[in-house]
């Protein structure tokens, strides 16, 4: 009985952290496919749609060359991107300590002032919806770097800005603490296609407001409706297999460690049992993954991990094994 109990709270905490990462890294996918589900039911046709009036509020495909009336200007550093759509800046600072690393500092979109597409106005709300489409630059080559930061041998798409005297002639190799890195990824002009909602205008593009997200796709070049669509799922169905077979490995092994006391012929204690322990823990943090969300599906999970350890328990008291 002893080590049935030690072994069952080393279970419990494995499975909470096997429960939480799953959960973290399937609910953001199950939602994003479910949410592009919805924007393929609501859209009106799968032909390229005008701006009109009437397609205020409506979900429209659009495609043609998108252009930026003039360039973008990051103000704070001094730099221009000529022909582009909408540029991210991403600033990350170097901590030292027992968490040392690169840490998120600041993201910033910078939409461009009057962009279009094929006669819509691509709003700022759009421009930002749409991560996926941006293409990382590389300073030296697409931009100028900013004046006061320096470039890396070793990285070849961030800008760096020491916090003192340089360590190192590359700033990758020994960074200090305070040390800053920007990242910028920027969405060109040129053709392009959309998926999103019709302002009240009927002649701007925003992105479709769904449970607190806003959802627009946008694809660089022209892309049929149904392929845009067809890969958004794509890919987020990739994200939810990849998420769920790595926490099925990984749970075999937990869930084995409560297996070992369950009343039955050891190959099938070892096999099955936590075969199916790990298939209906994560079947139900699936299963409440959308409506519940984040918090929604780690709960469903970790009831069943934590029924499962209790019914083997219980099993195992009326067999006579545990005393």
């Amino acid at each position: 009985m002893v080590l049935f109990m030690a072994a069952s709270v080393a279970f419990l905490f494995l499975s909470f952290v096997l429960v939480s990462i799953h959960a973290w890294f399937y609910t953001d996918a199950a939602v994003r496919a479910a949410h592009v589900g919805t924007l393929q039911s609501l859209l009106a046709s799968d032909e390229p749609a005008r701006p009109n009036s009437d397609l205020a509020g409506r979900v429209v495909y659009v495609r043609g060359t998108a252009a930026a009336s003039q360039p973008i200007t990051d103000t704070s550093l001094g730099v221009t991107f000529e022909r582009a759509l909408a540029v991210q800046r991403i600033v990350e600072r170097y901590r030292s300590g027992r968490k040392t690393g690169w840490i998120p500092e600041e993201t910033q979109y910078i939409p461009s002032p009057g962009a279009r597409l094929d006669g819509w106005a691509l709003t700022e709300a759009l421009l930002a919806a749409a991560p996926s489409a941006l293409e990382t630059l590389r300073p030296g080559e697409d931009y100028q770097p900013p004046t006061g930061m320096v470039l890396s041998d070793s990285d070849s798409y961030g800008v760096f800005q020491p916090s003192g005297k340089a360590q190192s002639s590359d700033p990758v190799y020994r960074p200090a603490a305070g040390d800053r890195r920007v990242v910028y990824r920027v969405l060109r002009d040129g053709p392009l296609s959309v998926i999103a909602a019709v302002d009240k205008s009927g002649h701007g593009l925003v992105p479709l407001r769904m449970d607190q997200d806003d959802l627009a796709l946008v694809a660089k070049g022209s892309v049929d409706a149904a392929a845009i669509i067809d890969d958004a799922l794509e890919d987020a169905n990739a994200a939810r297999v990849e998420a769920t077979l790595w926490a099925l490995a990984a749970g075999w092994a937990v869930f084995m460690i409560p297996a070992f006391w369950a009343p039955m012929r050891r190959w099938i204690g070892l096999t099955l049992v936590p075969l199916a322990g790990v298939m209906a823990t994560l079947g139900a943090a699936m299963a409440a993954a959308v409506p519940g969300g984040l918090g929604g599906s780690f709960f469903a999970g970790q009831a069943v991990a934590t029924g499962y350890v209790l019914l083997v328990g219980l099993l195992a008291w009326r067999r006579g094994t545990l005393r």
